[in-house]
């Protein structure tokens, strides 16, 4: 079984600054929760994983994020000198 975590940054009109960043995680099928005894258990591999994945997908569409926060200050610095 796996779970997709998808990440969308969006402008305020609801533009799509980035593409989205996507990833998908293993979890742990649904049989697995066979009864108290090994609910911990599963349920640990289960949020390990995902926890996993979401930190990374939120490091990757930070890195966009950041890379528009830098082209942006580029064009602002080009446009600054072709005016002076």
């Amino acid at each position: 079984m796996k779970m997709q975590i998808i990440v969308n940054i969006k402008n305020e009109d609801g533009s799509e600054l980035t593409e989205p960043t996507t990833v998908e995680v293993n979890i742990p099928e649904v049989e697995l929760f066979t009864g108290p005894g090994v609910f911990d258990e599963v349920f640990d591999q289960y949020e390990r994983g995902v926890l996993e994945a979401r930190n990374g997908v939120v490091e990757e569409a930070t890195e966009k994020y950041l890379s528009e926060v830098a082209k942006k200050k580029l064009s602002r610095r080009e446009r600054c000198k072709e005016g002076n």
